[in-house]
Formats: structure tokens, sequence, C-alpha cells
């Protein structure tokens, strides 16, 4: 009987210990993002809650030559700051190789500027295919995913317009059509978006 307990308490520990992991590990999995270079920031990311740097280090550098090809794709006057944040991960890829990280924070906080930052370049992008009369719906899909990525990093919860705003722009990407109008109305909330995310970084 004493035994039967014993056995019963033990698989009790284990089913609340499984139950209590960190919803910040839970959150930032790297099957939560299906694009470069979140992919990669999030294999960073749980290689470095494992305690494998080098394997982190990799990771991060394979993140931030993803972010410096987008900014090669992105409106002229997006590219520095596209550039910016790839020179931050190339940064923060150093520092957690040497071990000057110490915690999983100043990985989310540098995961979520960057991700801020594409998804200001690619809403500038946007606007400059509106302004051209040329369509935008790409960009701004760019835009939504980064916004979206931005928002899991930082452990913002997006506003309900700039989430169906994201939403909406994902589905075109699948195919479905979006009129002018539509465009306009999740160009506005995804730029409102981004400026809630920005206020928290």
């Amino acid at each position: 009987m004493k035994n039967k307990i014993l056995s019963l308490s033990i698989v009790s520990i284990a089913a609340l210990a499984l139950t209590s992991l960190p919803a910040a590990v839970a959150a930032t999995s790297s099957s939560d993002f299906s694009t470069e270079p979140d992919k990669s920031m999030a294999a960073a990311h749980e290689s470095f809650l494992k305690g494998d740097m080098q394997k982190a280090s990799a990771s991060i550098d394979k993140a931030a030559a993803s972010v410096k090809k987008e900014s090669e794709k992105v409106d002229a006057s997006a590219k520095k700051g596209v550039k910016d944040a790839g020179d931050e991960l190339d940064k923060l890829g150093q520092s957690v190789k040497s071990g000057a990280v110490k915690s999983d924070d100043e990985l989310k906080k540098t995961f979520a500027h960057v991700d801020n930052e594409l998804a200001k370049a690619w809403h500038a992008t946007a606007e400059e295919s509106m302004k051209a009369g040329k369509d935008a719906t790409n960009a701004l899909k760019k835009a939504g995913e980064s916004l979206s990525a931005a928002a899991k990093w930082s452990g913002t919860e997006l506003k309900k317009g700039a989430q169906s705003a994201v939403n909406a722009a994902k589905k075109v990407g699948e195919g479905v059509k979006a009129g002018g109008e539509d465009v306009k109305k999740w160009f506005q909330h995804i730029g409102d978006g981004i400026k809630d995310v920005e206020r928290k970084l």
C-alpha cells in the first residue's frame, strides 16, 4: 500500500512539474513560427534554455543572415532599420557564444525589437506600393507576420483591429482577393499594432 501511495505521489509531482513549465517556453517553440528569421530565433531560444550556447549562437547567426537578406527586399527608406536589426542579432549571437547573456529575457527583447523593425519596414514598403498604385497585399502580409512575431516575443497581446488585419492579410496570401478599402483598413490597423508593440519594447 505504501508503495502504491508513493508511486502515485511521484506521478502527481511529475504531472505538476509538466503543467507548470514556464509559459514563455511554450509560447516561443519553433512550431509557433513558420517563416525565417523567426524559425531560427525560436530554435536559438530553445537551445539557450537547454544550455547549448554554441547551437543557440549558430541559430542567431542564421537569423541575422536572414534579416540582412530582407533588407534587400524592402523599400529604400526602410533598409537601414532592417540592416541595423541584423547587426543587433550579430552582436547578440557573439554575446551568447561568449556566455555573456545570462537570461533568455535578453534574447526575447532583441527578437521582439528585430521583428518590430521588420514589421515597420514591410509596412513602409506597403505604403510605397499603395502610393504607386501597386498591389500592397504581399508587403502587408509580411508586415503582419513580423508584427505577430514581435507581439509573441514581447508578451504583448495585439488589439482586436491589428489581430484581425494580420489574419486577413495572411488569407490574401493564400489566394483570397482583397479590395482597396480592405487593404487601407489593414494598413491602418497593422500600423497601429506596430506602434503598440514598440511602446512596450
